[in-house]
């Protein structure tokens, strides 16, 4: 190889050499409503607007309900609910290449907060519990609209894993908690929530969970004047 070979190759070699490999830390995740940022390319976490169902990267989008997410705890690990259409992500397998897809049962994902140093960030994994199969972006995180979100277990290059890291941006918290009153005579019951305005922004939705012998989750979305 000449020497001018070699010069015009050490810019790479040295851009691959300074990406280390993630560090993986034990903190747990604060429930609440987040929309995913790829690390790689960019794009959000998405339902793919012809099915709803489908989870695709899509350009973000501030007011696209679609492209937020509920994160909550189930059992040792967390489940994952899209705010517009209420299902949870879930797959049909575990196998390479596996689509992630919105269903009705939810699935309790390991979420693990990866320590990225050198951009002084916070990214997350989210996995199959006992497994190597992450979240993935395919085509090694591309950009283009509408590529699939899919499990993968190969290893692959510090540089490449970008694809499998998401940037959690924290939206609102979910309200658990709310006023229960019994009243009357016998069995018959009924129940106060009190709910206030301000909690709500403008067009954005406010998550009630209340339990009493059955569980009950409804969501308020304040409605623009």
């Amino acid at each position: 190889m000449s020497s001018l070979s070699v010069l015009a190759l050490t810019p790479f070699l040295s851009s691959i050499s300074s990406e280390s490999p993630p560090l993986h830390c034990a903190t747990a995740m604060q429930p609440g409503i987040y929309k995913f940022i790829n690390r790689q390319s960019g794009t959000a976490m998405d339902l793919a607007k012809n099915d709803n169902t489908s989870v695709v990267g899509s350009p973000p989008c501030d007011n696209d309900s679609t492209q937020k997410w509920e994160i909550a705890p189930l059992g040792a690990g967390h489940t994952i609910r899209n705010m517009r259409t209420g299902a949870h992500l879930s797959v049909k397998g575990l196998h390479r290449n596996a689509a992630i897809f919105a269903g009705s049962f939810p699935v309790a994902w390991e979420l693990r907060t990866v320590k990225v140093d050198h951009e002084n960030a916070e990214m997350i994994e989210i996995r199959w519990p006992h497994t190597q199969h992450t979240f993935d972006l395919a085509g090694y995180g591309s950009s283009a609209p509408g590529t699939k979100v899919q499990l993968m277990d190969t290893h692959i290059s510090p540089i490449d894993y970008r694809c499998r890291l998401w940037k959690p941006i924290f939206i609102q918290h979910i309200l658990h908690s709310v006023l229960l009153e019994r009243v009357g005579e016998d069995d018959e019951t009924s129940s106060t929530t009190t709910i206030n305005a301000a909690d709500v922004p403008e067009g954005g939705e406010l998550v009630l969970v209340t339990t009493t012998t059955s569980t009950t989750r409804t969501v308020v979305t304040k409605i623009p004047k």
